[in-house]
């Protein structure tokens, strides 16, 4: 029974997939039938895509838009029943693309809308307090730091949270402020930092980095120990990791400290 209904879903997917009318190409079902799926399946994709994605979709004109939809959805379907677990490979699809070639600073803010979202929808995590007592009780060299789940980093040239900002903010001045930014530094020479999106308490948040801090925070997330992560900005004197550790506190990043 199962591989009956496997197979009909299977022959069903591959009439919607297809390219042609015909009824080799439709697989036994009618064309009619087969139109209604598609333009159901199609809405709903970009219906999701456009929660998902919100910044992207807002730079995108409509008729682009729908067609990155038709084109994503073929390349890469849902394998999930949720809609909202779909889209985690659409920053590689968008560089792929025309459009991702003549502006291409949309796949990093794709990629950066895909880890809002997992931020939003991530398991609340909160510092594990008795884990502190490692710093006082063990060597830097034996400490490493597990973050937090929802805090995500991404690597860019382009001023991607001046453009989330510019699409999101709560408040319009400070919108105008961050898309004067984002058209100034896309404009300038383009300089390689980390932003890092996170979750104090109920919304994600989005700041970009230092220099210092990214390299710190990389480091950490990157399992090494803190004593090695130390080591990546000792010629910063600016750096203070008393004042990182209590900003990281503050903001909810990290999850428990552990010895090893």
């Amino acid at each position: 029974m199962n591989d009956v209904y496997i197979n009909e879903q299977q022959r069903l997917l591959n009439a919607i997939w297809s390219d042609g009318e015909s009824g080799t190409d439709l697989h036994g079902f009618s064309a009619q039938g087969i139109s209604i799926y598609r333009r159901n399946l199609l809405a709903n994709a970009e219906r999701a895509l456009r929660i998902t994605f919100p910044t992207v979709f807002e730079l995108l004109d409509g008729d682009i838009s729908t067609f990155l939809v038709h084109k994503f959805l073929k390349s890469s379907p849902p394998l999930q029943g949720d809609w909202g677990q779909w889209g985690h490979d659409f920053s590689d699809f968008i560089a792929t693309t025309e459009i991702g070639v003549d502006y291409p600073y949309l796949a990093s803010c794709t990629a950066l809308d895909w880890h809002v979202h997992c931020t939003l929808h991530g398991l609340d995590q909160t510092l594990d307090q008795a884990s502190l007592q490692l710093l006082v009780n063990c060597e830097p060299e034996h400490v490493f730091i597990t973050f937090n789940n929802n805090v995500k980093l991404l690597s860019t040239s382009y001023p991607v949270a001046d453009i989330f900002d510019a699409h999101n903010h709560d408040e319009q001045a400070q919108r105008d402020i961050a898309f004067n930014r984002a058209k100034q530094a896309l404009s300038s020479v383009l300089v390689e930092h980390t932003v890092m999106v996170y979750r104090p308490q109920f919304q994600p948040q989005v700041t970009k980095l230092t220099e210092s801090e990214g390299r710190f925070t990389l480091s950490l997330m990157s399992g090494n120990s803190l004593a090695q992560s130390l080591d990546t900005v000792r010629h910063d004197s600016r750096f203070s990791f008393q004042t990182w550790l209590i900003s990281a506190i503050e903001h909810n990043l990290i999850h428990y400290f552990k010895e090893s």
